[in-house]
C-alpha cells in the first residue's frame, strides 16, 4: 500500500496537513482493528477503494478523484480562490481513512460563530452503507471503528432544539476548543451500533448545555 507519494496538486501545509479555511472542523476516522495485520491488497481492491473513497461526501461536500498526498491517497473538495478545500477524505498507508470538513458558519445573535451539528450528521448516516463496503474493499482487520473529533471549537456556538421546540445557539464552554466523542465500533450496522453512534453525536449538544441531547433527524 505504501507508494513513494509526492503532494502533487493538493494544497498542503509544510506539516503535510491539507490547507482549509479557518472554522470549526468536523473529522471522522475509520480504523482498522488494533494490532492486527491486514492482508495485501489486490490491484482490483485498491481501485474498488479509491472509487469508494471518491464517492464520501464530508459534511455533504463532494470530492474530487484521489490525488498523491505524503501518508497515502487524498480526494478533496475543489479548491477556493485561495486554494483552500472545504473538505477531504485521506486514505492512508495503513489502509485507515480519515475525513476532515470545515463547517459552515454564521451569525446568530450574539454570537458570531454559530453552526448546525446536522451538517456533518445527516450525511454520516446516510454514508454508513458507503463506510462498511469501503472497510471491506480495504480488507481492513475486524472490528474497525469509527473516531470523531470535533476541532477548532473555540469561540463558537452550536444551534440545537429546545424543550418548546424552536431552536437557539448554544455556545460551547469556554476553554473547550476540541470535543472526542466515544469511538463507535462498526462491524455492521445495527439497531445496537446505530444507537450507539446516535449517543456518540449526542455528546457535542451535551457539552454545550442544549436542552435537547438528540436532534430530531437521529
Amino acid at each position: 500500500m505504501r507508494e513513494p507519494f509526492s503532494a502533487g496538486e493538493l494544497p498542503l501545509l509544510h506539516d503535510g496537513s491539507v490547507v482549509m479555511p479557518p472554522g470549526p472542523q468536523w473529522r471522522c476516522r475509520l480504523l482498522p482493528a488494533p494490532g492486527v495485520a491486514g492482508h495485501p491488497l489486490s490491484a482490483a481492491q485498491r481501485q474498488h477503494a479509491l472509487a469508494l473513497l471518491q464517492q464520501l461526501r464530508p459534511a455533504g461536500i463532494p470530492l474530487t478523484p484521489p490525488v498523491p498526498h505524503p501518508a497515502g491517497l487524498c480526494c478533496h473538495a475543489a479548491a477556493d480562490a485561495d486554494g483552500r478545500v472545504q473538505a477531504h477524505a485521506l486514505l492512508r498507508a495503513d489502509r485507515s481513512v480519515e475525513m476532515v470538513a470545515v463547517l459552515p458558519t454564521g451569525c446568530w445573535p450574539p454570537h458570531a460563530r454559530a453552526w448546525w451539528p446536522g451538517v456533518y450528521e445527516i450525511p454520516l448516516l446516510q454514508q454508513i452503507t458507503l463506510l462498511l463496503p469501503l472497510a471491506g474493499a480495504l480488507a481492513l482487520p475486524t472490528p474497525c471503528s469509527l473516531q470523531m473529533t470535533l476541532l477548532a471549537l473555540q469561540g463558537s456556538a452550536l444551534i440545537a432544539k429546545r424543550q418548546q421546540g424552536s431552536e437557539r445557539a448554544y455556545p460551547l464552554p469556554a476553554g473547550v476548543d476540541r470535543i472526542e466523542l466515544p469511538t463507535v465500533r462498526l462491524d455492521g450496522f445495527d439497531a445496537e451500533r446505530k444507537r450507539a453512534l446516535i449517543q456518540a453525536l449526542d455528546q457535542v449538544r451535551r457539552c454545550a448545555g442544549a436542552d435537547t441531547a438528540t436532534a430530531f433527524y437521529l
